[in-house]
């Protein structure tokens, strides 16, 4: 009977209180909806007041949020197809994200529970590509960045339960800085991107009533 348990533990959902993993899955809603950058000369806690740029829309994620409710930690692994910052700096006066992956593996996580989930701040990192606009169309540069390891503020979610919602900032700490301008090889400038996302949570599947299934019949046949 020990190999039924072990398979039974592999599937049971959070409610039980004994799976290993806990997977939820970015709904294409929501995602990059805030964010500035600032000339990396910025003094500290400045930047957004001095922004250059910022996301003046709403740009969708996908992805995954995977809570290991063992070892207490989220990894995270998310995609921002194409998000815009607007702004004016040096002849840019747009800078557009493409294909960016946003990881961190082992976040520790401070609270969580059937409807709320809190992880820590932690590093991780990021890659990607960015083009610079000057007019909106005529292409000023275009450059692949990362994976460069930066700063992850911590991820909040609430409402787990049914389906949740989660934030998520990174940058601002000197650590996610990619040149932008016409001049030389452009300025360093910091970003900071911030992602609020929607998440669905998997509904017990078959894999979970099999292994209800399992237990209830080892319990009849002791």
């Amino acid at each position: 009977m020990g190999w039924k348990t072990l398979f039974t533990l592999t599937f049971l959902h959070a409610s039980f209180a004994q799976a290993a993993t806990i997977t939820y899955y970015v709904q294409n809603t929501l995602g990059l909806d805030d964010g500035h950058a600032c000339l990396s000369t910025a003094g500290a806690g400045l930047c957004a007041s001095e922004a250059l740029f910022s996301v003046e829309g709403t740009y969708a994620l996908s992805g995954t949020i995977v809570y290991d409710d063992v070892a207490d930690t989220v990894d995270i692994n998310l995609t921002l197809a194409s998000g815009t910052f607007d702004g004016s700096h040096d002849g840019v006066d747009a800078v557009t994200f493409t294909s960016v992956d946003y990881v961190v593996v082992g976040m520790p996580v401070a609270l969580a529970s059937a409807s709320y989930l809190m992880g820590l701040a932690a590093s991780g990192t990021v890659a990607g590509s960015y083009e610079q606009f000057n007019g909106g169309t005529s292409v000023v540069a275009s450059a692949a960045f990362g994976p460069d390891t930066i700063s992850y503020n911590g991820i909040s979610c609430t409402g787990l339960d049914g389906v949740g919602m989660c934030g998520l900032t990174l940058g601002g700490s000197r650590d996610f800085a990619l040149a932008v301008g016409t001049t030389s090889s452009g300025d360093s400038v910091d970003f900071v991107h911030t992602l609020n996302f929607n998440v669905v949570v998997p509904e017990p599947g078959s894999g979970t009533l099999m292994s209800l299934g399992l237990v209830a019949l080892a319990r009849r046949r002791r």
